[in-house]
């Protein structure tokens, strides 16, 4: 279970604060329909749904508070050593 709320002391908001430095991770069943809810119901899509190279589609989201949310879906088991390479084809060999 997650809990959010409005920002009341000790707590500020993101946008009060000039930006968050904090991005929540959440794994859910179908990340397309929820990228599609949540825009309609105000959050800012900062990366639409995306096929990642480690195995998961993922979406990244700003709610109308400031906060950021990485929202993805489990797509397939890959072993780390496939990973290690993919992520370096992507970063051009470094």
């Amino acid at each position: 279970m997650l809990m959010v709320g409005d920002a009341y002391p000790p707590f500020v908001s993101p946008g009060t604060a000039g930006g968050t430095t904090v991005g929540l991770h959440v794994y859910v069943d179908e990340v397309d329909a929820l990228h599609e809810r949540a825009v309609a119901a105000g959050a800012t899509s900062m990366q639409p749904p995306t096929d990642m190279f480690y195995g998961d589609r993922t979406i990244m989201l700003r709610d109308p508070f400031g906060h950021l949310w990485v929202f993805l879906t489990h797509l397939i088991d890959m072993p780390v050593d496939e990973i290690v390479a993919r992520g370096t084809a992507i970063a051009g060999g470094r």
